[in-house]
């Protein structure tokens, strides 16, 4: 008998373990629930805005529920796309970066380490601040890459769809939902990528299928 509990005990705990483990497009703790998907593929992402990006561009459709009562506050900035690949990162862009008058242009730099037990041989775009005319370093560690914009690019006509369907910054205490996006390089899968949330009610990680 004794055997047959101790089995049971064993059991009981492995099937624990594996309710805990986070879900594919998932993530969540106390005070928030993330849902999202990845967009990879330049037509679904051309799908999704009504009109084309151009290359290396992808989305992520996030649904952000807070769950304490004191409500929450939210933000893209809170948001970082990892290619488990290479270590590559890329904040949240703002639709100016991507679409309004002055394109950003980010030089890469030099092999640099990545947190998360990776490691960063591309552009580090962690940090990209950036206003019209400006050159600044990114990413916080010195050697970062220069990100800058370039005034002679004219705004794009999907400027205000960017600006419609991205995530609002607000504080909330009601599930909001929209677009995050980011610029990445290599052809890359679901399964590739995670979403790094580092916010107000903590830090989280989605991986996508």
């Amino acid at each position: 008998m004794k055997h047959w509990l101790q089995i049971a005990f064993a059991l009981a705990i492995v099937a624990n373990a594996a309710e805990k483990k986070p879900l594919p497009n998932q993530a969540g703790n106390d005070d928030i629930d993330l849902a999202g998907t990845v967009m990879l593929e330049r037509p679904d992402v051309q799908q999704a805005l009504g009109g084309d990006l151009g290359q290396g561009y992808v989305l992520v459709r996030i649904k952000v529920t807070p769950k304490a009562d004191a409500g929450l506050r939210v933000s893209p900035d809170d948001f970082t796309l990892l290619s488990r690949k290479d270590g590559e990162r890329s904040p949240a862009l703002d639709p100016n970066q991507i679409g309004g008058k002055g394109a950003l242009i980010v030089r890469p730099a030099a092999e640099q380490p990545g947190g998360d037990g990776t490691r960063t041989n591309g552009p580090i775009w962690g940090g990209v601040t950036v206003r019209s005319g400006s050159t600044k370093k990114a990413g916080g560690l010195g050697d970062g890459p220069e990100a800058k914009t370039d005034n002679t690019v004219e705004e794009s006509p999907l400027l205000a769809i960017l600006k419609q369907k991205m995530l609002p910054e607000t504080e909330t205490k009601k599930p909001v939902e929209g677009l995050l996006y980011f610029i990445m390089g290599g052809k890359l899968k679901p399964k590739d990528v995670s979403l790094i949330y580092k916010g107000p009610a903590g830090k989280l990680v989605m991986d996508f299928k």
